[in-house]
């Protein structure tokens, strides 16, 4: 068909977009030009005036303002409404006061402020461990008396609950308790004295005591000392426990009891004095046997 020939109603009815609406069925290319007067679109394909669009960003944009801000934690402060997982990331930044006199109990603390807080608890804890130690040690180590234990006897068998006894006594006022006499005079029971060269003496407590240190004195005569000797315990009487072996010298010429530390944290209630070699020409003896305790 030539530009000029006549053309029918088809052919422009299948060829040309109607004014009363029509569909295209190609790429329309507006070729710069603009499309004017449009309605504002009620199908979801229908184009769209820019007076709409701008409208509608507006409203986007006040909807998403007014999201982030029911949604978002605000820079300036905030308060969570869930749980924040943090997967495996840190919080850094937190403050440091010390001593934290700002907290409330349930804020984060930075790793400096739990370590400065950790350190002063430790360091308190230390302080009252080591007082209460201190004070129990106080309280329970065992103290030395300074003052004799064995009450001055009256008798072998005494009231106050102590039994003297020796391997052997001379004949006449020498008995076992006046080692433990400081009253009576040295022939009156103020000495226990054996006719032997050798023998012990024995105390047996009311009660089984822990001892530090035994006082002993000879016999006041010149020339009878006792030169070797050892002291022991016992909680049956048969069954000795060494204490101390000793060449020290108790001089029958000395004018007071020479002291021996012992070494034990064993409470007995029998002491023995076991006299293994003297001078002299017999009724050797003792003046002084006095223990001294530990007490709590």
């Amino acid at each position: 068909m030539n530009a000029q020939d006549a053309a029918t109603k088809n052919y422009v009815d299948t060829r040309a977009v109607s004014k009363t609406g029509d569909t295209m069925t190609g790429t329309l290319d507006m070729n710069g030009r603009a499309i004017t007067n449009l309605l504002d679109p009620s199908a979801a394909q229908g184009a769209a005036t820019k007076s709409y669009v701008d409208k509608q960003d507006s409203a986007q944009i006040i909807t998403l303002n007014s999201y982030v801000d029911t949604h978002a934690v605000s820079k300036s402060g905030d308060t969570m409404t869930g749980d924040l997982n943090m997967g495996g990331r840190m919080v850094k930044g937190l403050p440091v006061h010390y001593p934290p006199t700002t907290y409330l109990g349930s804020e984060a603390s930075s790793w400096s402020q739990v370590t400065q807080l950790v350190n002063a608890e430790v360091q308190n804890a230390i302080k009252i461990t080591k007082e209460l130690i201190t004070k129990e040690l106080i309280t329970n180590t065992p103290k030395k008396s300074y003052s004799g234990y064995v009450p001055i006897l009256e008798e072998n068998i005494s009231r106050t609950g102590f039994v003297a006894t020796a391997s052997a006594a001379t004949p006449g006022d020498f008995q076992a308790y006046g080692a433990f006499n400081s009253l009576n005079a040295e022939k009156s029971n103020g000495s226990w004295a054996t006719p032997a060269k050798k023998g012990w003496l024995q105390i047996k407590c009311p009660e089984a005591v822990t001892i530090w240190r035994v006082a002993l004195k000879a016999r006041a005569i010149d020339g009878k000392n006792i030169t070797e000797w050892n002291f022991s315990g016992s909680n049956d009487g048969k069954t000795f426990e060494p204490l101390l072996t000793s060449t020290t010298k108790l001089l029958g010429s000395a004018n007071a009891p020479l002291f021996f530390d012992i070494s034990t944290t064993t409470a007995y209630q029998y002491y023995r004095l076991a006299i293994q070699a003297s001078t002299g020409v017999g009724d050797l003896g003792v003046q002084v046997m006095q223990l001294y305790v530990l007490s709590t």
